[in-house]
């Protein structure tokens, strides 16, 4: 993906986010001052778009959506699943897609302290348990990989249980460290498994 073209991504989205009256206003205070940061200044830029102007969706859903626009495509494998359609929250992602995962939570752990990492996976433990719309045996599963690491990683898991699990952490980290930092930490994340072989195939930002 281009420069040009994760730009109009992350333009479209940031348009379908405003309303009328300071669209043009903010998009345009966005190409002067952000546009020409790494990662288009985003956490920066939501920043100061939160204590100028209200916006009806939350900072952390806004940041997750302009990061998908931008970080989703790139390789001929990630362009065409990108181009499709947003995956379903009850498909089923395999070994590849769970690899990706568990680089996806090493990364963003690996950027808290040492002493809130436990923190962040014992929110991800309580959480998950609470969930009663997923199978007893997927949460089991989910559970004892969350115990034993990557060694105890399942065969398959479905993607919106997945997705829960990762906000668990996310949520955790926004409590301990505030939400600037939570996004810089996701943002980071997404970058770095974005570069191992199988985000080809299932890119990190499809489990935020």
């Amino acid at each position: 993906m281009s420069l040009k073209d994760r730009k109009n991504a992350f333009l479209t989205v940031l348009a379908a986010n405003l309303d009328k009256g300071v669209r043009e206003e903010v998009m345009n205070f966005w190409e002067e001052k952000y546009s020409s940061r790494p990662q288009f200044g985003v956490s920066a830029f939501l920043d100061e778009l939160y204590s100028k102007y209200s916006i009806p969706i939350k900072k952390g859903q806004l940041f997750r959506e302009l990061s998908r626009a931008t970080m989703s495509a790139g390789g001929s494998a990630r362009a065409e699943r990108s181009n499709a359609l947003e995956p379903d929250a009850a498909e089923i992602i395999d070994k590849n897609g769970l690899v990706v995962y568990q680089a996806l939570q090493d990364e963003f752990t690996a950027l808290a302290k040492p002493a809130d990492r436990m923190k962040i996976t014992r929110a991800q433990f309580d959480g998950i348990q609470q969930q009663n719309q997923y199978d007893s045996s997927s949460i089991r599963n989910v559970m004892e990989w969350l115990r034993g690491g990557a060694r105890a990683m399942p065969n398959r898991a479905e993607l919106g249980l997945l997705r829960k699990l990762f906000n668990l952490g996310y949520v955790e980290s926004c409590q301990l460290y505030g939400p600037v930092k939570a996004d810089q930490m996701l943002n980071t994340a997404l970058q770095k498994t974005n570069n191992i072989p199988e985000a080809h195939i299932t890119p990190p930002v499809y489990f935020i």
